[in-house]
C-alpha cells in the first residue's frame, strides 16, 4: 500500500507536482495490496526472458554472425534453438513464477 492517501499528500511529500506517469501509477496502485504489486515482478522478469532469446535467434537466422561467435564452427539448428527456448520458458512458468509467489512473505519480512 502507498503511504499517501491522496495525490495532494504525495505532492506535498515530494515538494512538487507529480508527473503524468507518476499520477497514472498512483491512480493504478492506490487501492492495491502489496502482494498484488509484488506480483507485477513476474511479467517484468518473464518478458525479457521471452523477448531476448527470440531476438537472438532472429539475428542468427537473418545475419551471418558466425565470425563473432565464441565457437564459430558450431551451428545450432532452428529446431534445437526452439526446443531450448521452450524448456527455459516452461522452467520459468513451472518453477520461477510459483517460487516468486510463494516467497513473498519472507521478502516482506526482509524489507521491513
Amino acid at each position: 500500500m502507498l503511504p499517501y492517501a491522496t495525490l495532494q499528500e504525495a505532492e506535498t511529500a515530494f515538494g512538487r507536482s507529480l508527473t503524468c506517469a507518476e499520477t497514472l501509477w498512483f491512480n493504478y496502485t492506490a487501492n492495491k495490496s502489496d502482494y498484488s504489486l509484488y506480483c507485477h515482478a513476474i511479467p517484468l522478469l518473464f518478458l525479457p526472458s521471452i523477448l531476448v532469446p527470440l531476438f537472438y535467434v532472429l539475428i542468427e537466422l537473418l545475419f551471418p554472425i558466425a565470425s563473432y561467435k565464441i565457437q564459430p564452427k558450431i551451428k545450432i539448428s532452428l529446431y534445437d534453438n526452439f526446443k531450448c527456448y521452450l524448456v527455459v520458458t516452461r522452467t520459468f512458468v513451472l518453477i520461477v513464477a510459483p517460487t516468486l509467489l510463494i516467497s513473498y512473505p519472507s521478502i516482506k519480512v526482509r524489507l521491513i
